[in-house]
């Protein structure tokens, strides 16, 4: 508990926790879907502490950061 009201007062995420990575489902599948696109890699892993999600490059086996 004190650690989740020491992330709310926290101005960024660290994203330091991470899941294992996932794999997209294809874009046609989830036309009709109310899930987020996920980037070109078809692979992402997941923040576990704020939940939000990256892009994953399979063959370099690293997260991909954005930009900016």
């Amino acid at each position: 508990m004190f650690h989740k009201f020491l992330q709310v007062l926290s101005l960024r995420c660290r994203h330091r926790h991470t899941s294992k990575p996932f794999a997209a489902a294809s874009s046609a599948s989830s036309r009709n879907s109310d899930w987020e696109p996920i980037g070109k890699s078809g692979h992402y892993v997941v923040c576990l502490d704020c939940g939000q999600k990256f892009d994953y490059d399979w063959n370099t086996m690293q997260v991909v950061r954005r930009a900016g």
